[in-house]
């Protein structure tokens, strides 16, 4: 566990130094932060939150390979569901042939700030585990706040939140190359803003986890192989 929190201090440096001052000035949906491969090895995790919808940087998730996935990714993901449903903290939801893992901030985080709580770890730790066992995978990791406060404080902490969580996972052994970012401040809730218990549930971080192209691919040539 200690090298596992030496790790993640260095890896959250390493965010830190790489672009984090538009943030604090920029709104947008879905300002993106996230690893790519080659130069984010070394260099961390960038962030960006601009504007647009979705913006991008250093994405694991690109252009699909084809329309739905069948039998193979179905059974994979089935796999890697009933492991992540071990995961304490973690609450799960099946959305076809991808995974949504909602992760409530309170667990995570304290209140307005965006360091791990050092018990979180030990969740996110067993949560790294089961995605090093399922590799072909890809993965976002978005935060998301309630509506109060101001616009432009919200996007930055939902922005360092999901950084925090990318350079935990990373600094557990999770390739950088499997993940992306974003940070949506209040635009997409999940429970009614005004009351105590919805703006409980809209302050989380989700990771959503999709088959990548290698798997993708391998679906298509099992489907196309002749019977």
């Amino acid at each position: 566990m200690e090298s596992r929190v030496a790790k993640a201090t260095l890896w959250y440096i390493a965010l830190l130094g790489v672009g984090l001052g538009a943030c604090a000035t920029k709104q947008g949906t879905g300002a993106a932060i996230g690893a790519g491969s080659g130069a984010a090895l070394g260099a961390g995790i960038g962030a960006l939150a601009g504007g647009g919808q979705g913006a991008l940087l250093g994405g694991a998730i690109g252009a699909g390979v084809g329309a739905g996935s069948g039998a193979l990714i179905g059974r994979y993901m089935d796999k890697q569901e009933e492991d992540l449903k071990k995961v304490k903290g973690a609450n799960i939801e099946r959305q076809g042939d991808k995974l949504v893992v909602r992760f409530n901030s309170a667990i995570l985080f304290d209140k307005n700030k965006a360091e791990l709580k050092p018990k979180s770890k030990t969740d996110l730790g067993e949560f790294a585990d089961v995605l090093k066992k399922y590799p072909e995978t890809d993965l976002v990791i978005e935060g998301h706040t309630d509506n109060t406060g101001k616009k432009v404080r919200n996007q930055k902490l939902s922005v360092l939140r999901a950084e925090a969580v990318i350079a935990y996972l990373g600094s557990s052994g999770v390739g950088p190359q499997r993940m992306t970012g974003r940070g949506f401040a209040d635009d997409h809730p999940v429970a009614d803003n005004k009351n105590d218990d919805g703006r409980k549930q809209n302050r989380r971080v989700e990771v959503k986890i999709e088959a990548n192209q290698k798997l993708k691919q391998q679906e298509q040539q099992q489907t196309a192989a002749p019977r």
